[in-house]
């Protein structure tokens, strides 16, 4: 190690002891307390409702089936609500899932509107095509909605609307699988709602914004592109029809109407990629008018010149009023953090599973709920040290622009974004770890985004970080939890190795974000259409250590060939896991962030506000 890298690396009893003065004055939690927050009241409302069971909704934006072009769609269900520690052996836990296929016109497909009824055991994975869903077409795309409803020995409603369902993409050479997102009660009314995420560079990719609208009324407003400094490069106007759908080529800054460019080759990119409006990327917002209902998208992100493909996803946010606020930076100059979002998926030139992982960051602010979003990022390693902050000695990276720097911290205005490259950090050669962002006001977690490369294969994919200790100490108060620390999902994975010959594996990044400094003891569970199939010990986590696990090299026995779901739990320790998908076959990677099996219990029960 360097000594300008030893002379910025804290040592993990140092920063427990220094925790506020890393934060500039705040300790991991209570860094902002949610429930408080001016413009997240609304939907961060505990709730006071008697449990009970109850229907409810998630959206997934855009499926395609396309036999022709090789493209095909499967959903995939994870029925992950029960009661308790191992409520998944109980027979009696399963979920009932109802799909609505919708093409873009806004038609159904099901001679009663219902696409298909099932019913799941708990922690069964069950993956349906959607070829086996259409009837006899071959061609269609077009928008899903996902109705489900737990049955058990208890009341329940779903306790975590973001891992109950996935949609899954294949083509011959790229896959990627995405979450349906939650569609509340709370949320559907006439209202208009801000929806937006960054983008990457238009040089490198091709991107198509799906937007579709689940609704029985019409869904009218404009999907906006800014530049990284938040100047407006072009509106489109929309009027979606009820559970129609539409395309909006970014480069262009225009409607399409055919979907497969984001999943084939073009035949050329290369005047595309010279004439780009946005070649260090931007963010966009699909804003609905109010008194219309709102709509729900994915970002198709295809590396230019390739046929491989990636897919995110923007996140809602409620009308608020926007509040005037001085930098957070105190008397002594530090930074007075308000909230640390989290990933564990920081690679510089990691070789791991016979590939060389490379990441970076993409940052926005969408609309800031005060004038500007101030960022301050710093990395921890596998033993739980800092090994990079701001300091006079390592400056944040050139990649953002001098004028979105102050007070050696990030600062955002409305719609703004920001790359934060660890290529241009004092980072160790070969390193792994876990990267915390210390925020100021409170944002929402889905506006940063995770960008991996894989050298050898070209392939790259997208997700994005997770939310504060304030929101995962709220998901550990329902008694329905049974106690757990830590209880996540993520689901996709697959682990194929016939005669010694890797088609399939998975990279698990876990990273211990307790603020009480606890060791983290967890344990791995593995579920197929069967249900659990094995349970993994994995070593020690000591306190804000992130650390990357092959699943094969865990796992002490065969699975076979099996979509599986993982679980990670711990008793004591708050965890958090996102998984890399690594496909051999296709030479492709793909991501899933995770998400507490409690993260919408408490924020979204049976009952729509009053």
């Amino acid at each position: 190690m360097s000594n300008s890298r030893e002379s910025t690396t804290i040592r993990r009893r140092k920063f427990l002891a220094l925790l506020p003065q890393a934060c500039a004055g705040a300790a991991l939690i209570p860094l902002v307390d949610r429930y408080h927050s001016p413009a997240f009241a609304g939907s961060y409302k505990a709730s006071t409702a008697t449990v009970k069971n109850c229907w409810l909704d998630l959206c997934a934006p855009f499926v395609v089936q396309d036999t022709a072009a090789g493209i095909d769609s499967e959903i995939f269900l994870t029925s992950d609500t029960f009661v308790g520690k191992q409520g998944y052996q109980d027979s009696a836990n399963l979920t009932e899932y109802e799909i609505y296929l919708y093409d873009s016109a806004g038609q159904p497909i099901g001679a009663d509107g219902v696409a298909k009824r099932l019913a799941v055991p708990a922690m069964h994975t069950t993956v349906l095509k959607l070829s086996d869903l259409i009837g006899e077409r071959t061609s269609f795309w077009g928008g899903m909605k996902i109705r489900l409803r737990p049955q058990s020995r208890e009341p329940m409603y779903a306790s975590d609307l973001f891992s109950s369902a996935f949609v899954r993409w294949k083509t011959e050479t790229s896959f990627d699988n995405v979450h349906a997102n939650p569609d509340p009660l709370q949320w559907q009314r006439r209202d208009s709602f801000f929806y937006s995420m960054p983008f990457p560079s238009l040089e490198t990719y091709a991107c198509i914004f799906s937007l579709f609208n689940p609704n029985t009324e019409r869904s009218t407003g404009a999907i906006t592109l800014y530049n990284p400094l938040g100047e407006k490069f072009k509106e489109i106007a929309y009027d979606l029809k009820p559970r129609g759908s539409l395309l909006v080529d970014l480069t262009r800054g225009e409607l399409t109407t055919e979907p497969r460019p984001a999943f084939v080759a073009a035949k050329s990119h290369h005047a595309a990629a010279r004439n780009s409006w946005a070649p260090n990327g931007g963010s966009l917002a699909a804003t609905n008018e109010s008194g219309s209902t709102k709509s729900f998208g994915y970002l198709l992100i295809k590396r230019r010149g390739t046929a491989r493909f990636s897919v995110e996803h923007p996140i809602h946010q409620p009308p608020f009023k926007l509040a005037p606020a001085p930098a957070p930076i105190d008397a002594a100059g530090k930074f007075k953090a308000r909230n640390i979002l989290y990933t564990p998926l920081v690679f510089q030139a990691r070789q791991i599973g016979g590939l060389t992982l490379q990441s970076r960051f993409h940052f926005s602010s969408g609309a800031p709920i005060e004038e500007f979003l101030w960022l301050k990022p710093f990395i921890t390693d596998a033993n739980g040290n800092i090994v990079w902050q701001v300091s006079p000695e390592t400056q944040l990276p050139v990649s953002i622009a001098p004028r979105q720097i102050e007070h050696d911290a990030i600062k955002l205005g409305g719609m703004q974004s920001c790359i934060f490259d660890p290529t241009q950090l004092n980072l160790p050669k070969t390193f792994s770890g876990g990267l915390f962002l210390a925020v100021a006001p409170t944002t929402n977690h889905t506006l940063m985004k995770v960008e991996l490369f894989a050298r050898e294969w070209g392939a790259h994919a997208f997700t994005h970080f997770r939310p504060g200790l304030a929101a995962a100490r709220s998901y550990q108060a329902p008694t329905q939890r049974g106690a757990l620390a830590t209880d996540y999902i993520a689901s996709g994975a697959r682990v194929e190795k016939p005669a010694g010959k890797t088609l399939r594996d998975e990279v698990i990044g876990i990273v211990n974000i307790d603020d009480k400094g606890v060791t983290g003891h967890p344990a791995v569970e593995v579920f197929s259409a069967g249900g659990l199939v094995t349970r993994v010990e994995l070593e020690a986590l000591p306190a804000f250590a992130c650390r990357h696990y092959l699943l094969s090299e865990i796992l002490s026995g065969k699975i076979g060939a099996l979509d599986l779901s993982l679980r990670l739990v711990d008793e004591q320790a708050t965890l958090l896991m996102s998984v890399v998908h690594l496909d051999y076959v296709r030479r492709d990677v793909a991501m899933d962030h995770g998400s507490d099996r409690f993260s919408t219990f408490v924020d979204y029960p049976c009952e729509a506000e009053k």
